[in-house]
């Protein structure tokens, strides 16, 4: 029993589940608004290549922890993988590649989203295994995780969705969101390289954040949002709605209840200390995105509303925080 709870905690599923997932859900949601296929059709599909995401997501995770366990043990830092004997470690991330090439066998001939699946699979190898471990290899490291978490992850999704909804891949789609995705998988991986600098100090680990002088991250957090941005902006005037536009606002709405009601400042990258914060676009991007994007799908056909019901199953936490923080500015300006 405990052998099986560390190898459950070792797939780290509370770290990606709500905060990687529902991004990639919603371009998917969103290529499927492009086609004649109504979003209940294609939603066993959508949870096909997730699920196959899930299996990479999984892989990385634990090749992260093997990999890790001798800079953990030099930086004090706890490792899931340490209680699992050595023999059996590499077990794991062996089963899931196998697991994955089914995957990727059952999206063939789909040449083009194949390709995307297994640059994924590729880049997160790359990215922790020796003797490559572009982790320790400065700029290296952020731009094979962004590729590996976001990039490819979200490419795959939106190449299947195109191709079982009968539609030819929009390269001018394809350009604005896997700009979207590559840019924001770039703040993500610096603001986790951020916040594990000082571990990453005592363990000796080249990190891009311990190679570079925190007055250099600044300029560099602001262009990268800049271009995540801008990029985004051109995939809302692609998908045209204005519900998202609304939805948009209501999440300005949300960052300004947190700021003065928590004192959650917003950030892009970098960390304030002692001071609670929330990442700028991240709780539009993993919620009121896809739901927006489902609600639309609702409006053009009411059996979509089972997708939406799923997906508020599927990934509840975020959203429940959401509403909660707008209940209570309520409650409290009616009582007031």
């Amino acid at each position: 029993m405990a052998f099986r709870i560390k190898v459950v905690k070792a797939i780290r599923a509370a770290e990606w589940w709500e905060y990687k997932l529902p991004p990639i859900l919603a371009i998917a949601y969103a290529t499927s608004e492009f086609s004649d296929m109504p979003l209940y059709k294609v939603a066993p599909y959508c949870l096909f290549y997730l699920v196959s995401l899930v299996i990479g997501a999984i892989y990385v995770s634990i090749i992260n922890d093997i990999t890790d366990i001798d800079a953990d043990r030099a930086a004090g830092k706890r490792n899931r993988l340490v209680g699992i004997p050595a023999k059996w470690r590499w077990l794991f991330p062996i089963g899931c590649v196998v697991i994955g090439m089914v995957f990727g066998y059952l999206m063939w001939p789909d040449i083009l989203t194949v390709t995307f699946y297994s640059l994924a699979w590729i880049a997160f190898s790359l990215y922790s295994i020796p003797p490559f471990r572009f982790k320790n290899r400065g700029a290296l490291g952020p731009l094979c995780d962004a590729c590996g978490a976001h990039l490819f992850p979200t490419l795959t999704m939106l190449s299947g969705i195109s191709s079982i909804s009968g539609q030819s891949v929009d390269f001018y789609w394809l350009i604005i969101v896997g700009i979207w995705a590559f840019s924001f998988g770039l703040r993500g991986i610096l603001w986790h390289q951020y916040l594990d600098r000082e571990n990453d100090f005592k363990a000796g680990i080249r990190t891009f954040a311990t190679q570079m002088n925190l007055s250099v991250f600044k300029p560099i957090a602001i262009t990268i949002f800049s271009i995540e941005l801008a990029a985004f902006v051109g995939i809302l005037g692609y998908i045209d709605e204005k519900l998202l536009v609304i939805l948009l606002l209501v999440y300005f709405v949300l960052v300004v209840i947190r700021l003065k009601r928590y004192g959650h400042k917003p950030i892009i990258l970098m960390t304030p200390k002692n001071q609670p914060f929330q990442v700028w676009m991240l709780d539009f991007y993993q919620v009121l995105f896809p739901v927006g994007l489902l609600l639309i799908a609702c409006f053009h056909d009411p059996r979509s509303a089972i997708v939406l019901i799923v997906h508020c199953v599927l990934f509840p936490m975020k959203m429940i925080a959401i509403i909660r923080d707008f209940a209570v500015t309520i409650l409290k300006f009616i009582i007031r």
